[in-house]
């Protein structure tokens, strides 16, 4: 039979090693569900666009504008580039307080 394993708890609240394996959670999971949501964006946008080219030119045109200004497919990709970024970002954190072996 299986035994069950302990959960590792974590008594302090700002641990280091607690903080560095929530950021690197949440940022793999933003990243894991923005980064999907991106690609088929931006697939569709080339799917109606006809081109490679136009497609990047309608990207980067969704991109330059402020978020609020956008509709429909490239609202849809400005926010899920957004959140990939936020995922990087946060990812990036987690890593960092993992390497500082505090």
């Amino acid at each position: 039979m299986a035994q069950r394993q302990p959960v590792p708890t974590f008594d302090a609240p700002l641990d280091p090693a607690a903080v560095a394996a929530l950021t690197k959670r949440v940022g793999l999971v933003l990243v894991a569900v923005a980064l999907p949501a991106a690609v088929g964006a931006f697939a569709s946008m080339a799917l109606t666009a006809g081109s490679l080219s136009a497609a990047t030119d309608a990207a980067a045109g969704a991109m330059s504008g402020p978020l609020t200004a956008e509709e429909g497919v490239s609202w849809l990709f400005y926010a899920s580039v957004l959140g990939t970024a936020l995922g990087c970002w946060v990812l990036g954190l987690g890593l960092l307080l993992d390497g500082l072996d505090l």
